[in-house]
């Protein structure tokens, strides 16, 4: 079975770092669910050495706002921006 090639610069974690900072309100698929780029959020872990990633997000399939934690394997998933 192989795996797919993903382009580092289609992911959600290249887009939250350099796309979404710069911009308004961003629609985006994942998968087949279309989100909306609301805000991203640095948040200091608690042993005071670095930052998590965490997009907040509105879910227009379950119609309720997300929080997606780019230091986990979804950061790396590619998206597309509508």
């Amino acid at each position: 079975m192989r795996t797919k090639n993903v382009d580092e610069k289609k992911t959600l974690r290249y887009a939250v770092a350099f796309h979404f900072t710069t911009s308004g309100k961003v629609n985006f698929m994942l998968g087949n669910k279309m989100y909306q780029h609301v805000n991203t959020v640095y948040d200091q872990r608690e042993d005071g050495g670095s930052f998590n990633t965490c997009e907040v997000v509105y879910n227009y399939k379950a119609q309720k706002y997300e929080v997606l934690v780019m230091d986990t394997e979804i950061g790396g998933k590619e998206i597309t921006i509508l």
